[in-house]
């Protein structure tokens, strides 16, 4: 027993699934554009971002990272001396000053 539709019917159903089809499409279409989006943004944070941050920062880890050389460089400096003075010899005060300001520096 067969579905028996009169021609305004078969009209209306054709056209209903016209539309059916072409609201899939749609969806579709706007599923992958939305994927794509999706997907640049994620490369613009997970690679874009940090790089442009480094760049931004990088100057200023430079600067600190040569002052904390020069801290080292002039802290050895200033060991060497302690201990030239130690070896020198002198008054106990001086070496008890001498013995504190090598604690200090952790020597």
């Amino acid at each position: 027993m067969g579905i028996i539709l009169q021609d305004d019917q078969a009209k209306e159903l054709v056209e209903l699934t016209r539309q059916n089809n072409r609201m899939l499409k749609d969806m579709r279409r706007d599923a992958m554009i939305g994927g794509i989006i999706h997907f640049v943004w994620w490369v613009i944070l997970v690679i874009v971002l940090p790089y442009l941050t480094w760049l931004y920062v990088q100057p200023y880890l430079d600067g600190v990272l040569s002052a904390y050389q020069n801290m080292q460089g002039q802290s050895a400096q200033v060991t060497s001396a302690l201990n030239q003075l130690q070896q020198a010899g002198g008054n106990a005060d001086l070496q008890k000053l001498i013995e504190q300001a090598k604690g200090f520096l952790g020597q």
